[in-house]
């Protein structure tokens, strides 16, 4: 079989949820059907890490696209002319995004629609593109992948897709995530946290996140804090972030937050380890990895209870109100009285956890793919 892959998103040292999630599918269909040929297309030079065996072929595509404007010049000239050449049994675009000029069968994965929930929190040129187009790729893809049963059931509900359109491919725990034992709990702090406590987040930082309400609430938190725990923010500042730098800025515990930005997978790793808990009270998930690694290592989540984390965080999770600061703080104090070694949580925790794998979801693309390529 002969795939033709939009992976413009496999970009060194800047994987973030899309990009893992093209990353660990790929890397383990490659590897697994050495018969066929995957042919790669990139917008801009790419790594030779991306490169996962002999039967991937990349090509580089320009224009680099992070603009609506290009990516309709990329989808629909660049891309297209490829698939003209390449003429591959199916098409799988991995962001959400295809061409709609192609005849080329197409399998097209859709994360969420979190443009849809909260137009407000993207750029005009942004949110348009979306509410323009969104609706015509998920009509012309033949076949569409999600990654959470909420995903699918928004999916049905705003575009009025029928079920047997939609395959869920859960996202899966890259093996860097694991528990470690008490001692090494407290090396991780020394090095993060002046040797403290901390509370940790996750991911991006833009208005979807409500890191805002989180930093009010760690404030309020601070005013009753007995122990010196501090705070740790692990991500990179991303649009319409000025307002959360502002808040940081003039925040009264500021001596207490900690800003790593965009660190490696190992670095994250035992950031997870080291901390009380996850405190991640996002508005609006697709899936929400942080939780799921967060569970891996045996660190508490703190979840919003809305969209597709309850789904992820199972039983074992602490769920709050994202939108009542008061809801987020009883959350952390509710992490603060956690044991972590409680062997029944651990039990629970680790059993959530397996129900997700990337082998599983790998393989059940994979057979989309064969569906659509009639073979």
């Amino acid at each position: 079989m002969k795939i033709a892959v939009n992976t413009r998103l496999l970009l060194d040292n800047k994987l973030e949820g899309i990009g893992w999630h093209t990353y660990e599918i790929l890397r383990r269909m490659a590897a697994a059907h050495p018969e066929d040929s995957f042919y790669f297309l990139f917008d801009r030079p790419y790594h030779p890490q991306f490169i996962f065996g002999p039967n991937v072929h990349p090509l580089v595509l320009p224009p680099p696209a992070r603009h609506p404007l290009l990516f309709y010049i990329w989808f629909e000239w660049s891309v297209y002319r490829a698939l003209r050449r390449i003429k591959p049994d199916v098409f799988y675009s991995t962001d959400g995004f295809l061409s709609l000029r192609t005849s080329i069968p197409t399998l097209l994965t859709v994360h969420d629609l979190a443009y849809h929930h909260f137009p407000e929190h993207l750029p005009w040129v942004m949110r348009t593109y979306y509410q323009q187009m969104m609706p015509r790729f998920v009509r012309r893809a033949d076949h569409l992948i999600t990654v959470s049963e909420f995903s699918k059931k928004d999916l049905i509900a705003r575009f009025n897709v029928l079920p047997e359109k939609i395959t869920v491919a859960y996202n899966g725990l890259r093996p860097v995530f694991h528990s470690v034992d008490a001692s090494e709990k407290q090396t991780i702090r020394d090095e993060v946290s002046a040797g403290q406590p901390y509370f940790l987040y996750v991911g991006s930082m833009h208005p979807r996140k409500n890191i805002e309400r989180f930093l009010e609430a760690f404030s309020r938190f601070k005013d009753q804090d007995s122990q010196k725990i501090h705070l740790v923010l692990a991500g990179r500042m991303a649009w319409k972030a000025s307002s959360i730098k502002s808040k940081l800025d003039i925040h009264s515990y500021r001596d207490y937050i900690h800003l790593t930005g965009m660190i490696p997978d190992e670095q994250m790793a035992r950031l997870y380890r080291g901390a009380i808990a996850l405190v991640y009270p996002s508005l609006f998930e697709g899936f929400g990895m942080p939780a799921l690694e967060a569970l891996a290592s045996h660190t508490i989540p703190v979840l919003s209870g809305t969209s597709s984390l309850p789904e992820v965080g199972g039983e074992v999770a602490i769920y709050v109100d994202p939108l009542q600061t008061s809801s987020i703080l009883n959350g952390m104090l509710q992490a603060l009285n956690h044991d972590p070694h409680d062997a029944g949580w651990v039990k629970k925790a680790d059993e959530q956890v397996n129900k997700f794998s990337w082998d599983e979801s790998a393989t059940l693309i994979y057979q989309e793919l064969l569906n659509l390529s009639g073979r």
